[in-house]
């Protein structure tokens, strides 16, 4: 089971919360250059050491999206500097990584390591095909199971599931309106929670 976190570090650690109540000890994926979030911030940083703290291992979420297609050297190039910024910042060792919305020509590197760290799409653990036979995949994007749904597939041999924790609440919304509200109130609080923090030494009290 792995966890890609695009939005919420918050939601994040409550998901490796509920795996290690079950016994689950997942991979949980972190961007290094969201603009959702800061992983390399005080406190976001003490939660994703707290999800590894709770047995789960952490690794980087690579972004790729800015890399012209086939330039392997820069993607190998990119790698080594994302992986430096997630060590250094958050003093841990990065011994795993996925691809953030690869493209097809990405998947087709079979390699189960690439830059010395071990590739959640390497041949290994996935198959490249439409229909794969040793490998099933499985995942929660666009708020959905598009590859179907985990538990009809427990009795695959391999199975890798992917679920983003940004995608579920304890409210359990139905629709993409109801998550993206969801996300952008949580949000919004902790930007307001910051601000409230960092300005409230100097902001005027008299009448406005």
């Amino acid at each position: 089971i792995r966890h890609d976190v695009e939005f919420s570090v918050d939601r994040a650690l409550k998901i490796a919360k509920i795996d290690q109540s079950f016994g689950v000890r997942s991979t949980f994926f972190f961007q290094v250059l969201s603009a959702a979030y800061n992983p390399f911030s005080v406190p976001d940083a003490e939660k994703i050491w707290k999800i590894s703290r709770a047995g789960h291992e952490i690794g980087l979420h690579f972004y790729v999206s800015h890399i012209k297609q086939n330039d392997w050297s820069h993607l190998e190039d990119e790698l080594t500097r994302q992986k430096a910024l997630f060590e250094l910042g958050l003093n841990m060792p990065c011994r795993v990584f996925s691809f953030h919305r690869p493209p097809r020509w990405v998947l087709e590197y079979r390699g189960d390591t690439i830059g010395g760290m071990l590739n959640a799409y390497g041949e290994s653990f996935f198959e490249l095909a439409e229909s794969p036979i040793n490998i099933k995949y499985i995942a929660d994007s666009k708020h959905r199971w598009s590859y179907g749904y985990p538990l009809r597939f427990s009795d695959s041999k391999k199975l890798q599931i992917l679920l983003h924790p940004d995608e579920w609440s304890a409210e359990g919304d139905d629709s993409n309106d109801e998550f993206f509200d969801a996300l952008r109130e949580e949000n919004s609080s902790s930007f307001f929670e910051t601000l409230e923090r960092e300005t409230n030494h100097f902001r005027y009290s008299g009448d406005s």
